[in-house]
């Protein structure tokens, strides 16, 4: 992924569906300040009697909160076409990172919420820095579009170490002996910060003893640190490492969502290896939002549009080809979805760990 946040750079471009089992699974485990309207934006075109028979008039921007190449951007792509087929005018991608995500859901606050703007998040990858360091919004002001995917973090290693490194309990060991010190991982709070952080001081199991945690802008920096020897290990999404991993300059080892991914449907996951689960952090989905203030008639056209996109027979031969789960899930489950992500977080004790620790 590059499941990143922002040095403000941007660049735009332009069957049955697989039961959505891996994510509900997610969200059962992980459990269920407003933002004023920016003056101005309800006054143009946000709403109304006429609302019911509204379609988009112009092109769709949709952001994505992070680099190109990772996760979320990758998913973005993989529906694009067959997106802007279902509704009708062009969708041109917006990369948006910096601050975990934040700088993403900044912009989308501050568009006209009307239904011509939409953000693809990785919740939770957004929620700690949110916690962390109040942006001055809340990203659970969005209104929610759909859930339409799922990934799962996924520890990979350089290709030199082929051989002789095929197993988690293998790069548990060169931590322990110190031939390797350093993990590659997003910036403080992201989910792969907080599964090492976990992994090391909160779950005794793992024992993790790696010496400095290497911090990116998201998965795409962490995998191509990995391919270059930068770092030994890093942790991305499934959906984000894959075009890396394609290339021969690193291999996956393990995921840390339990339920596995089908992107590496032979390797084992955490629990298969006899460690704790960790599913609350351990895997994310992929939602869209709007923004605030966009109008129900107006997120469930876009949810609708969404739907007959995932149901494409080239969003369906993609999910194939690259084992990125695709289905559909309504507003409520985009709104449950940052709910819950919030919640586990705080029954989890997550920033209490990240602040004693980073």
């Amino acid at each position: 992924m590059t499941d990143t946040p922002r040095d403000p750079a941007s660049s735009n471009s332009a069957s049955n569906v697989h039961p959505p089992t891996n994510r509900r699974r997610f969200l059962q485990l992980v459990g269920i300040g407003s933002v004023a309207a920016v003056a101005g934006c309800l006054a143009d075109d946000s709403g109304g009697a006429e609302d019911g028979d509204w379609e988009p008039t112009q092109d769709i921007r949709y952001i994505v909160p992070y680099d190109e190449g990772g996760g979320t951007d990758v998913y973005a792509r993989g529906i694009v076409e067959a997106l802007s087929d279902a509704v009708g005018q062009s969708v041109q991608i917006d990369n948006i990172p910096g601050a975990g995500g934040l700088n993403g859901f900044g912009d989308l606050r501050g568009a006209k919420p009307d239904g011509h703007t939409i953000l693809g998040s990785a919740t939770p990858l957004e929620v700690a820095p949110q916690q962390l360091d109040d942006p001055g919004f809340d990203q659970r002001d969005s209104e929610g579009v759909c859930v339409f995917g799922e990934s799962a973090w996924t520890l990979v290693v350089n290709a030199d170490h082929e051989g002789d490194v095929e197993t988690f309990d293998d790069v548990l060991q060169m931590y322990e002996t110190g031939e390797w010190e350093t993990i590659g991982v997003q910036e403080p709070g992201s989910s792969q910060d907080i599964i090492v952080l976990l992994a090391r001081h909160q779950l005794e199991e793992y024992d993790w003893q790696w010496q400095k945690r290497v911090q990116y802008t998201g998965t795409g920096p962490v995998s191509e640190a990995v391919a270059s020897g930068e770092v030994p290990a890093g942790i991305g999404t499934d959906a984000g490492t894959q075009s890396v991993v394609n290339t021969g300059s690193i291999y996956p080892v393990v995921t840390f969502l339990s339920s596995g991914t089908e992107v590496y449907p032979d390797i084992p996951s955490v629990t298969d290896e006899g460690y704790p689960e960790i599913d609350f952090v351990g895997g994310l989905s992929r939602g869209v939002y709007a923004p605030p203030e966009t109008s129900e008639d107006r997120t469930q056209w876009l949810s609708d549009a969404f739907e007959e996109a995932v149901n494409d027979d080239r969003t369906q031969q993609w999910s194939e080809e690259t084992g990125n789960p695709i289905f559909h899930e309504g507003p409520d489950a985009a709104e449950a979805l940052m709910d819950e992500a919030f919640n586990a977080y705080d029954e989890n004790q997550v920033i209490e760990l990240i602040e004693e620790h980073s």
